[in-house]
C-alpha cells in the first residue's frame, strides 16, 4: 500500500483512539462508541490495503470495489450512528434500516447491477444517503437538545463525528453523481476534485480518532 496523505491519516486516526483506550480516558458513554470508531478505521485501511494490492480497476474487479466501497463502508458508518444520543430515540431504528439497505442490494444485485459485472450505482447512493440522512439529522438534534443548551458543542466528540461525516460524505456523494452520471466533465476536472475529496475524506478519519480527546482540549461548558 502507497502511503499518502489518506492512508497516513487512517493510522493517524487508529493511533489516537487506540491511545484514549490505553491511557484510560474510557466513559461508558464513549466506550461503545471508540470502538466502532475503531471499527470503521480498520475496515477503512483494510479497503485501502486490499484494493491497492489487487491491482484492479473498477471495472476488472466489480465485486471487490462494490464489496469494500458499497456495501462495507455505508455499513460500518451506520452502526455508528446506531450509538449517538438522538433525542428523538431515532438510533433505534438504524439497525433495520441498515438491514434494508442490504437486502435493498441483494435485489438491486439480482435483478437490475450484478455484484460482479457492475459498480452498483443506485445501491452506492442509497447507502450513501442514508448516512448522509443519519448525520442531517442528528447534527440538527444535537443543536435543539435542552440537555446540550448551555454545553460547548465542541466539547462532544459524537459533534466532531457528525459534522465532518456530514461535510465528507456530501462532498462524496455529490463527486460520485458527478463523475458517474456526467463522465463529459473530464478527466482534469475529476482529477483535481477528487484530490479534494480524499483530502476532505482523510480530515474525516483523522478527526474521528482525535474527536475522543474534544473533552480535554475544550471546556465542557461556556464561559
Amino acid at each position: 500500500m502507497q502511503l499518502s496523505f489518506y492512508s497516513i491519516a487512517l493510522l493517524l486516526g487508529i493511533l489516537f483512539a487506540t491511545l484514549y483506550l490505553m491511557l484510560g480516558f474510557n466513559p461508558k458513554e464513549y466506550r461503545r462508541i471508540n470502538f466502532l470508531v475503531l471499527l470503521i478505521l480498520f475496515t477503512e485501511l483494510l479497503s485501502v490495503f486490499i484494493w491497492s494490492n489487487s491491482e484492479a480497476s473498477v471495472a476488472g474487479n466489480a465485486y471487490l470495489f462494490n464489496l469494500l466501497y458499497v456495501y462495507i463502508r455505508p455499513t460500518t458508518m451506520l452502526l455508528l450512528f446506531s450509538q449517538l444520543p438522538f433525542s428523538c430515540q431515532l438510533q433505534k431504528t438504524v439497525l433495520p434500516a441498515t438491514a434494508g439497505f442490504i437486502f435493498v442490494g441483494i435485489l438491486i444485485s439480482l435483478y437490475l447491477q450484478p455484484i460482479d459485472l457492475n459498480l452498483q450505482s443506485y445501491t452506492y447512493l442509497i447507502g450513501h444517503a442514508l448516512v448522509l440522512s443519519y448525520s442531517v439529522i442528528f447534527f440538527k438534534d444535537i443543536l435543539k437538545q435542552s440537555k446540550f443548551r448551555d454545553v460547548n458543542l465542541l466539547s462532544l466528540p459524537y459533534f466532531w463525528m457528525a459534522s465532518l461525516i456530514l461535510f465528507s460524505y456530501g462532498e462524496r456523494y455529490i463527486f460520485f453523481i458527478l463523475t458517474y452520471y456526467y463522465p463529459s466533465i473530464g478527466n482534469y476536472v475529476v482529477g483535481h476534485v477528487f484530490i479534494w475529496v480524499q483530502f476532505l475524506a482523510g480530515i474525516m478519519y483523522l478527526s474521528l480518532g482525535l474527536s475522543f480527546f474534544a473533552p480535554r482540549v475544550f471546556n465542557k461548558y461556556y464561559t
